[in-house]
């Protein structure tokens, strides 16, 4: 580029506080798309050389539905809704109309790329693994994204976004994706992100403090039959299988998965999991321990501290049939944490309606509010519940149940008569 490069003072940071309100200004100005404000997480940068401004980058929230990107990353729909927080949408990009340097659009998408993951650790606590933005066909061609090294992927079904609804339009875009880290579509698409990656998983609990009452879990599992011979044992059994739990609780699907999230737990956290070594158990010893003990002592155990934990939770009973073995399972699954409390087979000559009491039978789900679909929608269960659980019941009705649905309706129609009934005679009066 020669000595006298104006790329040699080219820098690319976030605004301060005082720059905001250009920012925008400008944007409003100069961008065909206007400017109000970035949706979700944003982060807004400048690119100046000397001190002047020559080029305004802004980043949002990702779009929830991308079929191209989704097949690029390898996503199914639930493992989409999981990770979608790791990507970062370029939703404004401009070089300022009186600035003319060759090939500075790709020079500051380069730029901002090396830093954003890291200044998006620092403002929201996680980095972004991928990058993607939405070029309109119609007027550029996505000549500075090439440049930069993003890749095209395809283009959008052609709808737009208003609100909560989606309608179509005439005006598909093409959409660039670029890389934010070496392994980005493996983790993307991975059943659990190890914690050796600086990252905990949105909505998760903090690994940092694991604010779990580890103890009482620890008590829950002393309970449980060792089948190791006392000679030789490195770990006691509540260390390997207390830190077994807390890790699938954080997200962990497979032995790996816990080695290293068990990697990654700190020596206070480990004395709460009983270990005196100041190290956590490798994934070897914990799949040989787990493989070994007695899986329903160990399930039945570590339901009934879950329970007490999310007590008074909302529980959802849950069918579901395992892909690939065709093994189906009813499963009582905490709403908002996701956490499987218990689970029974339901065989080929059974159903979800006759595994119900065998679920709940040894979980202490007095005062929670337990949900289930319309199949599940008996009185029998709905008795079961209310007064030998101690709990509440939300159920779906719909066209099996004619009577109770047309019940309901009745009550809703009488209901509405009733309302109508009250504004007029407030009228009258």
């Amino acid at each position: 580029m020669g000595e006298n490069s104006p790329f040699d003072r080219l820098e690319v940071r976030p605004i301060r506080a005082e720059e905001v309100s250009l920012w925008g200004e400008y944007l409003k100005r100069y961008h065909y798309l206007g400017y109000k404000s970035i949706p979700g997480k944003f982060l807004r940068y400048i690119a100046t050389i000397e001190k002047e401004w020559v080029a305004l980058i802004g980043w949002g929230s990702p779009a929830l539905k991308c079929s191209v990107r989704d097949r690029f990353i390898g996503w199914d729909y639930e493992t989409k809704l999981q990770r979608l927080y790791l990507i970062i949408n370029n939703v404004r990009f401009l070089i300022l109309p009186w600035i003319r340097i060759s090939n500075l659009a790709s020079k500051v998408l380069s730029l901002n790329a090396k830093r954003i993951s890291a200044d998006f650790q620092r403002v929201y606590g996680h980095p972004v693994y991928l990058a993607e933005t939405f070029v309109d066909i119609s007027r550029y061609k996505g000549t500075c994204y090439k440049a930069a090294n993003w890749r095209y992927v395809g283009l959008t079904s052609g709808y737009s976004k208003s609100g909560d609804k989606y309608y179509k339009t005439d005006q598909r875009k093409a959409v660039y994706l670029y890389p934010l880290h070496r392994k980005a579509t493996e983790l993307l698409s991975a059943d659990f992100i190890p914690y050796d990656f600086n990252l905990i998983e949105e909505g998760r609990m903090s690994m940092g403090t694991l604010n779990l009452p580890v103890e009482g879990l620890i008590e829950e599992i002393k309970k449980i039959t060792d089948p190791r011979k006392a000679r030789g044992i490195r770990y006691p059994l509540h260390t390997v299988l207390g830190i077994a739990v807390c890790a699938v609780m954080f997200g962990a699907r497979s032995y790996r998965a816990i080695g290293d999230w068990a990697s990654g737990i700190s020596k206070d956290n480990l004395k709460r999991f009983g270990s005196k070594r100041g190290k956590a158990p490798s994934e070897p010893s914990i799949r040989r321990v787990i493989q070994r003990i007695d899986v329903d002592e160990f399930d039945a155990k570590v339901g009934m501290w879950l329970i007490q934990v999310l007590r008074g939770k909302a529980i959802s009973m849950d069918g579901k049939t395992l892909r690939g073995s065709g093994k189906h399972l009813l499963s009582a699954v905490v709403h908002k944490e996701g956490i499987v409390v218990a689970q029974k087979d339901v065989s080929e000559k059974t159903n979800e309606i006759t595994r119900v009491k065998p679920l709940f039978k040894d979980l202490d789900i007095e005062h929670s509010v337990v949900t289930g679909d319309a199949l599940l929608t008996q009185k029998e269960i709905a008795r079961y519940l209310k007064e030998e659980k101690n709990a509440d019941y939300l159920f779906t009705v719909k066209g099996n149940q004619q009577t109770l649905f047309e019940d309901i309706r009745d009550l809703e129609l009488k209901k509405n008569a009733g309302s109508q009934h009250d504004r007029k005679s407030a009228r009258e009066d």
